[in-house]
């Protein structure tokens, strides 16, 4: 779904669970807004893609008609349109950055030399080898531990008494470092309802365009460090147009052989490219020191005599100029240009992102807009989890299933599974939901809990949830309301680490 289409849903979803305000609609407005665009739309498509895209248009055009039926503030209308990605100033900020430091990096370390072993380029082609050499390796160790995409779980921007997706307990009193920042630039909003509806707008809108954001900050960081090197060029050729260079190389510890050896590998990508010849020792040798770009001693007393393989006969002013050219072909061949290269991909990738923004439509929220849609009851495979499944609690659970999913859910219970036991096969039928149901009086243990609630990720994807039964805790505890919450955060917290949206129940015995 386009990046637009999921910012109204978001703000929409961030409108309808806040908490009652005379500048939103009531539930009654949102629910006729609903019957609205359905009698618009006409009958849907219900099957394959034609399916998708008819519900998706419905969110979008159901989002639109909440957001224009809401009298919304200035601060909140300019926080909704805000595009994701990048603030303007960023990419402008990152390329004067690394073209000053590219720049300053050749200008402080080698000001009037051409130096064979020139730390500052050597050092820029040796980091952006090493940083190919990562994204390879993080490339090929994601595809061996490829595993179903992780979509966002949106949070409501009220605890609700009884239905509606249900948040953190501290979801509202911590939203977050880029929340709460957001939030300080709305003072008119402090001290109102409105303030949390924009606040859980911001983080949920955060969250979903987070694949948008990382790719266009790959794409800068690689637009940098091409950059960084274009900039150490630039310093390399300016300086070379009012200055002679000096020409050579020293070292305590490397020998002629040995500087010849390193530098060709070092220059191999050009030499493989046919650029440049590979380097002679002669070549070496007669650079040993520091010489002007005029021809050495060295190279005059062999030019006298008869050619002999691997002696420079290049002419007398093109000694600095060589090496210049040799390291602007070698910046080019594996700094700049792969760098592009790989700037264009990450473009690419955020543009198609931008057009392909996921729902978390496994939550309550959507599922009931999903059975609005097309009229189609919900049905839940649940598996108690170490848990005594009484009568009682089995008619709690079907009214909190009916106070989520409509009066059309069904739920079809499995044996209870046995602590520490592996998750077993659950035939899900096609759109139904797979339930892990699990007592809030357990503390989650990543051994037991966190196994479990990989594997159900891994088996269901989006079409898995986790229930916590927390009426027994909450009965035990009603003196301390804190510790409710405290566990429930808990909880919430574990379950989001493993991809999971978790529920709480808190009604029945």
């Amino acid at each position: 779904m386009k990046a637009d289409a999921v910012r109204d849903i978001a703000l929409a979803h961030a409108i309808e669970t806040s908490p009652p305000h005379e500048a939103l609609p009531s539930a009654a407005r949102c629910e006729a807004i609903t019957q609205e665009v359905l009698h618009t739309l006409g009958k849907p498509a219900l099957g394959g893609k034609a399916g998708q895209a008819a519900f998706a248009q419905f969110l979008q055009l159901r989002a639109q008609r909440i957001i224009q039926a809401s009298q919304l503030p200035a601060d909140v209308r300019q926080l909704w349109q805000h595009a994701p990605g990048l603030a303007r100033w960023t990419p402008l900020a990152i390329g004067l950055l690394a073209l000053c430091l590219g720049f300053a990096s050749h200008r402080i370390t080698d000001p009037h030399r051409v130096d064979l072993l020139s730390l500052s380029l050597m050092g820029i082609v040796l980091w952006n080898l090493l940083m190919y050499a990562v994204l390879l390796v993080r490339s090929m160790v994601g595809l061996a531990r490829r595993q179903p995409a992780r979509v966002a779980l949106w949070e409501p921007a009220q605890l609700p008494a009884g239905g509606q997706d249900t948040p953190t307990a501290t979801a509202d009193e911590h939203p977050g470092w880029l929340a709460r920042l957001r939030g300080k630039a709305m003072p008119a909003l402090r001290g109102s309802g409105l303030r949390k509806m924009a606040l859980r707008f911001e983080r949920n809108w955060w969250q979903a365009s987070e694949g948008v954001r990382n790719a266009q900050w790959l794409q800068w960081l690689h637009l940098g460090a091409a950059l960084v090197a274009a900039g150490a060029l630039a310093s390399l050729w300016l300086t070379g147009l009012t200055k002679e260079y000096q020409v050579g190389w020293e070292s305590t510890f490397l020998s002629a052989a040995q500087v010849q050896h390193w530098l060709n590998i070092l220059f191999a990508p050009t030499q493989w490219l046919q650029w440049t010849t590979p380097w002679s020792l002669a070549d070496i040798q007669a650079l040993q020191g520091w010489v002007t770009s005029s021809m050495p001693a060295q190279y005059q007393s062999a030019a006298a005599q008869a050619p002999q393989p691997g002696v420079l006969s290049a002419p007398v002013t093109y000694v600095g100029e060589r090496w210049v050219w040799a390291y602007t072909a070698l910046l080019c061949a594996t700094v700049v240009l792969p760098r592009l290269l790989l700037a264009l991909w990450q473009g690419l990738r955020a543009r198609w992102r931008r057009q392909h923004l996921q729902l978390p439509l496994n939550q309550a929220y959507f599922a009931r807009l999903q059975r609005d849609f097309g009229g189609l009851a919900t049905r839940l495979v649940l598996l108690p989890f170490s848990i005594d499944v009484t009568p009682e609690r089995r008619a709690a659970i079907g009214h909190h299933a009916i106070s989520l999913y409509g009066a059309g859910a069904h739920v079809d219970w499995l044996p209870t599974l046995a602590y520490g036991a592996a998750l077993p096969g659950i035939d899900v039928p096609a759109g139904a939901q797979a339930v892990l149901l699990v007592s809030l009086s357990a503390t989650p243990e990543a051994e037991v809990h966190g196994e479990l609630l990989t594997q159900l990720h891994n088996r269901h994807g989006a079409n898995g949830q986790l229930w916590l039964w927390g009426s027994d805790f909450a009965a035990r505890n009603a003196g301390a309301p804190r510790r409710l919450q405290e566990r429930e955060a808990l909880w919430q917290e574990f379950a989001r680490q493993h991809g999971i949206n978790a529920q709480l129940i808190t009604t029945g015995t």
